[in-house]
């Protein structure tokens, strides 16, 4: 780009310096070759670009592949982010599989419940601190094929909400827990 405008600013002072010269050069035989010597001199600046190429002084090569560099370290930033986005996000919903997967197999062997489905709300934003933590828990229980009454004790939803809070440090109001299943009796 520089070399552009040096060549426009070269271009512009040559005409103007011969325009003087040819508008103060004596009338007659001296006229024809001041203006000779002018149209020349403005010939040669116009297509010296063209000159230093032909000549190798131009290196249009390690312009070219410059500009390329550049677009080419855009595009792999951009696609290097979307990447990480990517992986992010899929590490996310393996990490909320596996906290499933521990709640479910967490209570195996109660005799009173089972753990019939279960489900993890997460931060998902990579820029917020809270990052991967769990924002709520939902658990749906029902009775367990020994519990015949169809009946679970008040207890053991508060135990299962400690239980559950303490294991993954969140606060007992963030786990939400359907009893629904039991149809007490």
């Amino acid at each position: 780009m520089d070399d552009l405008r040096t060549w426009v600013i070269t271009l512009v002072s040559v005409t103007i310096v011969c325009s003087i010269i040819e508008r103060f050069a004596p009338q007659g035989n001296l006229n024809k070759y001041v203006k000779l010597v002018c149209g020349l001199v403005v010939t040669v600046v116009i297509i010296k670009p063209a000159l230093d190429l032909l000549k190798g002084d131009m290196e249009i090569d390690s312009v070219a592949w410059n500009q390329y560099v550049k677009m080419s370290e855009k595009e792999f930033k951009s696609r290097v982010e979307r990447l990480q986005e990517e992986d992010l996000s899929q590490m996310l919903e393996l990490y909320r599989i596996s906290l499933i997967n521990d709640v479910k197999t967490r209570f195996k062997g109660y005799s009173e419940f089972i753990v019939a489905e279960a489900d993890a709300v997460l931060y998902e934003d990579a820029r917020d601190e809270r990052f991967g933590l769990i924002r709520s828990l939902y658990l749906s229980l029902k009775p367990a094929e020994g519990n015949k009454t169809k009946t679970i004790n008040p207890q053991t939803v508060t135990y299962v909400k400690k239980q559950l809070a303490e294991a993954f440090a969140i606060d007992d109001s963030q786990i939400i827990i359907d009893i629904s299943a039991f149809s007490g009796g």
